[in-house]
């Protein structure tokens, strides 16, 4: 009943900081349906593995420092061996949607995505553990525990998985776009280095500075400064994935789209929540088509980019062709990005 409760009041905070998320990507929002694979991994997989290995890592201090010394064993743990250990089970997942991405859906197109992607599977962690820990709480405290690491957990540090685990999804982005192939391998080591080496600091100012509360005040300082740079990342990455949306259809404008269009696409006012959906409501053909036509366009700017870096092949052929045949489509029945005037 305690672990329900905790579930009620976590999934909701954590489904906010979802959209959050989800929404700064505003030039090719990833599929919901591989967003959730990335989540389930976090929730699931990444925290079973975690609970197991966090217990070997637990165990093997426990027998080196001596069964005396209950306290330190904990901290250890804590700051020695979960960072690794769950920084490492959240990047693996990270690798897996790569390999997913990279031999089927060609989702993953850039350092925006990839660290979405981590931000994404971090959340699942989050609610996952959260639940856990506020559950615990109540059931040896009552109700002001339960709140209190609620509070403290979830609302002021609820996206601290995320942005360690958007570092090495940041790697792992850095990788797809690179031609290099020492790049390829060095950035995600990079990325989940760094991610290893926040999660770490976060840790190690709770565990071993706690007694006098200097860790608790410097960890939530810390997190903050995290949460800002997160965000400032993300935002810095989608202002990059609109620079290369103009310059692949700069060339295109006054042929496959107006450049009114072209305009309203790469306004910086996109960045902004619901200034494109409120932008297409007054598009002719309705808000629906006007951006499915815009989103065609995107993708079009995108393989364009991917063939900048080299890529070929039939695949990446048969689908530009495609996407010129269906804005072609939209063109001739009238859908126009926006309103004409």
């Amino acid at each position: 009943m305690v672990a329900l409760l905790a579930l009620l009041i976590v999934a909701p905070t954590v489904f906010f900081y979802f959209l959050v998320i989800r929404g700064t990507d505003r030039y090719e929002p990833e599929p919901f349906w591989l967003l959730s694979v990335a989540f389930f991994w976090g929730a699931v997989v990444s925290t079973l593995t975690s609970l197991v290995f966090n217990e070997v890592g637990q165990g093997a201090i426990q027998a080196s420092l001596g069964a005396g010394q209950a306290a330190l064993v904990e901290a250890s743990t804590a700051s020695f061996v979960a960072p690794l250990v769950e920084e490492t089970s959240k990047g693996f997942g990270v690798l897996v949607l790569w390999a997913i991405s990279s031999l089927w859906v060609r989702e993953i197109d850039g350092a925006l995505d990839g660290a979405i992607y981590g931000g994404v599977i971090g959340l699942g962690f989050t609610m996952t553990e959260d639940v856990l820990y506020i559950s615990s709480a109540g059931a040896q405290h009552g109700s002001e525990g339960f709140f209190q690491v609620f509070i403290l957990r979830t609302v002021l540090a609820g996206l601290g998985h995320a942005s360690f685990t958007a570092m090495t999804g940041l790697g792992i982005g850095i990788a797809v776009e690179s031609g290099s192939g020492l790049i390829k391998v060095l950035a995600p080591i990079g990325g989940w280095c760094a991610a290893v080496g926040l999660h770490f600091v976060h840790n190690y100012l709770v565990t071993f500075l706690y007694d006098d509360g200097s860790g608790l005040v410097l960890k939530l300082l810390l997190f903050w400064t995290f949460d800002a740079l997160f965000f400032v990342m993300i935002i810095t990455l989608a202002v990059r994935d609109r620079a290369i949306v103009l310059k692949g259809l700069i060339d295109e404008a006054g042929r496959l789209l107006h450049p009114k269009e072209l305009a309203r696409t790469v306004s910086y006012w996109m960045l902004v929540p619901c200034w494109n959906l409120f932008s297409l409501m007054s598009s002719p053909k309705g808000y629906g088509e006007a951006r499915r036509k815009q989103l065609d366009l995107i993708e079009l700017s995108f393989i364009k980019n991917r063939r900048r870096r080299g890529e070929r092949g039939a695949q990446l052929d048969a689908r530009e062709q495609e996407l010129r045949a269906r804005i072609h489509m939209s063109n001739q029945a009238g859908v126009f990005i926006g309103a004409r005037s």
